[in-house]
């Protein structure tokens, strides 16, 4: 969570690209692509914080007046100030206004925790340091000392989600000789530790990248365009903010195939390619399908004869053996689920399924609603923790949507929800199905920062916050707002083959 002025120079590096590309080519890449536009931010930047909270939508009307009163009561003649690149600070104070709104936090608790994020990044407290910390307050599990403390510490609480954003910041703090002196190193020595955490991340963006790399190959119109796009993203981050993370300069060299930056980076990291990585190798053939695995949850396990006794060696007294009385047919109260389809994989030329009658169609989604169902009813109740992933002892949103495929499909989803946002293909709102990510924006930052999956009937399961793993409504008033975008991964028809 981070604010959109850390990424100033690729924004406007990006705002050149569209005007040299054109007005009317811009319309077609929309067009193609919807969810690029719902991806986008939907509050003009330069907003002053007051006028930011006019636009939220999310925010009741009769509850608008005191969530102003509060913010003037704190920030006084700040709440007027604009937006801007020298003015950081408003950016944060946005953020965890954002996160205040979908959290339900009093309005005053959500000021008070907006103005000292404020003033810290008005200090030396980095900025996702800054909104990590108040959110962590507003959930109750403030951290043990300052802000400050938090970023010096961050490898001992570090979290994948936020840390590319932070070495970007102290790296670009230290380049620009930034960083104040008392800081310099503490700074260094928390940027070297946070790298080094960052190695996994590392090695998970380049199985995406390579993953992407090897459906660019087989896809075609929209499609293809959609992962353009997506590896020209992932090309951005990997130069923003992991470029002290790898050991070898050929790990980021974008004129090097991606399956051999990721063999080289496993290489270095100790490791051997897994059956899947060696599937996004380009020059592999075309790999079958996973099906799923369903177990019957009725069926009992088979058990293992007993163990004979010392008194079986005893030969026991010859006598007839009955003939058994065979038991009358039953028939179960529940019969066994019906598997999803196979699910394509890296490379798979075809990935969709075959064109459907409305009838077909209306079966597979209710095997793909049963399945789910199934699969997440044992994650309800998990309680929520930043970096989990385990079901029962705590889970943070991507780590729940990482567990439910990987358990009900044995798909692999990248690790943060950033990057999940970049796998498989975008879906408009209007026609989620079972198994869809849906992505949201909670913070205000720019980017995707939440996720959960699609079950049905306008419902999607996800890890809240503040109530751990939960269904929810689709259509609840801060969903709309913060709303980004969906991303369709498991097997259905073609888009427009039904």
């Amino acid at each position: 969570m981070f604010p959109r002025r850390a990424d100033v120079a690729v924004s406007s590096t990006m705002a050149r690209c569209f005007r040299q590309v054109g007005l009317l080519t811009l319309l077609t890449l929309l067009t193609l692509l919807p969810s690029l536009a719902e991806a986008r931010p939907k509050d003009p930047e330069g907003q002053t914080l007051l006028e930011f909270l006019k636009s939220r939508t999310d925010l009741p009307k009769n509850e608008r007046g005191r969530w102003e009163s509060e913010v003037r009561k704190r920030f006084g003649g700040a709440a007027l100030k604009n937006e801007s690149d020298e003015n950081q600070e408003i950016a944060v104070a946005k953020s965890i206004l954002a996160s205040a709104i979908f959290l339900e936090v009093d309005p005053a608790k959500a000021a008070l925790g907006a103005f000292e994020g404020y003033r810290g990044a008005l200090g030396y407290v980095p900025p996702p340091i800054a909104i990590h910390y108040q959110v962590l307050v507003f959930q109750g599990r403030p951290p043990r000392g300052r802000p400050i403390d938090l970023a010096f510490n961050f490898p001992k609480y570090y979290n994948d989600e936020i840390a590319p954003d932070l070495v970007a910041y102290w790296e670009e703090g230290l380049k620009n000789g930034k960083i104040p002196d008392f800081a310099l190193e503490e700074t260094k020595d928390a940027l070297a530790e946070t790298r080094v955490k960052m190695r996994p991340l590392l090695l998970d963006k380049l199985r995406l990248e390579a993953r992407l790399a090897r459906d660019l190959a087989v896809a075609k119109g929209a499609r293809r365009a959609e992962i353009e796009s997506d590896l020209r993203e992932v090309e951005l981050e990997l130069a923003r903010s992991f470029s002290g993370v790898a050991r070898r300069p050929e790990v980021l060299d974008g004129r090097k195939r991606p399956y051999d930056r990721l063999r080289i980076q496993l290489e270095d990291m100790g490791a051997r390619p897994t059956e899947d990585d060696r599937l996004l190798d380009p020059d592999a053939p075309p790999p079958p399908r996973h099906a799923p695995t369903i177990q019957d949850p009725n069926q009992r396990p088979v058990e293992d004869p007993p163990s004979p006794s010392p008194s079986a060696s005893v030969k026991p007294t010859a006598r007839p053996t009955p003939t058994p009385t065979p038991a009358p047919l039953v028939e179960p109260s529940d019969l066994p689920r019906n598997p999803p389809p196979p699910q394509p994989r890296p490379g798979d030329p075809n990935p969709y399924l075959d064109p459907m009658v409305p009838s077909q169609l209306k079966e597979l989604v209710d095997r793909y609603k049963n399945h789910l169902s199934a699969t997440i009813v044992p994650w309800l109740g998990t309680p929520y923790l930043w970096g989990g992933e385990l079901r029962g002892a705590g889970t943070d949103c991507s780590g729940f949507t990482r567990g439910v495929f990987r358990e009900g499909f044995e798909v692999q989803l990248p690790r943060v929800s950033r990057d999940q946002f970049r796998y498989g293909r975008s879906v408009p709102r209007n026609e989620l199905q079972p198994g869809d990510l849906v992505f949201f924006d909670t913070a205000n930052s720019g980017h995707v920062t939440h996720v959960g999956v699609y079950a049905g009937n306008g419902q999607f399961a996800h890890a809240s916050t503040g109530k751990g793993v939960v269904y929810a409504d689709i259509d609840a008033r801060w969903c709309k707002d913060v709303f980004r975008g969906a991303r369709r991964v498991l097997a259905y028809p073609a888009p427009g083959m039904r």
